[in-house]
């Protein structure tokens, strides 16, 4: 895990999210997902990666996910043991309200 080329340093995640704090200062800081149920869409046949698309509801931000297959196409529609889903998913918690403000990633203040 240490040797994993997503990791970023914790500094360039603080600076990364104080400039979009910055730069959004009414705007939705952050998304809780659900690990749960990213297992589940880890179920759906060829899934290699999840990708995140921005969303509205009624003026409020939101996430929509969907499982992407090795083509980088998304997996619209797939069939889930016997059942047909939209592949679609919206579970993500808002921050705020569902924030960590103790977090050098609210506070942009290092530990």
């Amino acid at each position: 895990m240490a040797d994993s080329p997503y990791l970023i340093p914790l500094q360039t995640a603080v600076t990364w999210t104080t400039n979009w704090r910055n730069a959004n200062a009414n705007s939705i800081k952050a998304f809780k997902i659900n690990i749960a149920e990213v297992n589940d869409m880890l179920q759906e046949s060829g899934t290699n990666a999840i990708r995140l698309y921005f969303g509205l509801d009624n003026g409020v931000e939101k996430l929509v996910l969907v499982a992407v297959n090795s083509a980088g196409q998304d997996i619209i529609n797939p069939t889930v043991g016997r059942d047909v889903i939209s592949g679609t998913y919206d579970f993500c918690d808002p921050c705020p309200p569902t924030c960590d403000p103790s977090s050098p990633l609210m506070t942009g203040q290092m530990p």
